[in-house]
C-alpha cells in the first residue's frame, strides 16, 4: 500500500514539472492608420459589415499551406475585425446621409506564414445599394495584403493593420467614385 502511494504522488510530481509555465492568451487591437481628413461629399451610409463564418471570431486566423487556415491558440483581436471594419467605415462618412449604402463583407483575413515571416491578407466585397429601391449600383472585391514583420501573431497584427488601412482607403475611394458617377448621370 505505501508503494503505491509513493507511486501515486511521483506521477502527481511529474505531472507537475510536466505543465511548467503556460503561455499567456495576448489579445490584439485592430488599428488600421486613421483616414486622411478629407471631406466626403458623397451621399453614402455604411451598413454593419458581415463576415465569412470562419472569420467570424475573435481568433486571429493564418495559413501555413495553400488551402489550409487555423486558429493561433494563444493570438485573440479584442474585437471582431468586422465590427472594426465598420466603425472605421463610418468614420470616413459624416453621420446622417442617404442615398447609396455601403454594405461590407469580409471574405477573408488571415496570416499567410508558407513562407516567414509572411504576409497579412484581407478580402472585402463592397456593394453599393440605392436605399429607395433597395437596387444593386456597384459591387467590388478589394484585396490587400501588407508584410509581417515576425512570423508570429504579432508580427500579423501588424500586417492586418496596415492591409486594413489600405483596403478601407480603396473601398472608400471606390464608393466615393461610383456615387459621383451615379449622380452625375
Amino acid at each position: 500500500m505505501r508503494r503505491i502511494v509513493v507511486l501515486a504522488f511521483a506521477a502527481w510530481l511529474a505531472g507537475c514539472a510536466v505543465i511548467g509555465e503556460r503561455q499567456a492568451h495576448r489579445y490584439y487591437l485592430l488599428e488600421p492608420r486613421p483616414p486622411a481628413a478629407t471631406p466626403r461629399s458623397a451621399a453614402v451610409k455604411p451598413a454593419p459589415t458581415t463576415a465569412a463564418s470562419f472569420y467570424d471570431t475573435q481568433d486571429i486566423v493564418f495559413s501555413r499551406s495553400p488551402g489550409t487556415r487555423g486558429y493561433y491558440q494563444f493570438g485573440h483581436w479584442t474585437e471582431r475585425p468586422q465590427r472594426v471594419i465598420q466603425d472605421e467605415l463610418a468614420a470616413r462618412y459624416p453621420p446622417g446621409r442617404d442615398g447609396l449604402v455601403l454594405a461590407t463583407h469580409l471574405v477573408e483575413m488571415y496570416h499567410d506564414a508558407a513562407h516567414i515571416p509572411g504576409a497579412s491578407r484581407i478580402t472585402v466585397t463592397a456593394e453599393l445599394i440605392e436605399r429607395a429601391h433597395r437596387t444593386p449600383v456597384a459591387r467590388r472585391t478589394f484585396t490587400r495584403e501588407a508584410p509581417a514583420p515576425s512570423h508570429d501573431a504579432a508580427g500579423a497584427v501588424a500586417g492586418f493593420n496596415e492591409a486594413a488601412a489600405s483596403v478601407l482607403d480603396d473601398i472608400v475611394d471606390w464608393a466615393d467614385r461610383e456615387a459621383a458617377a451615379r449622380d452625375a448621370r
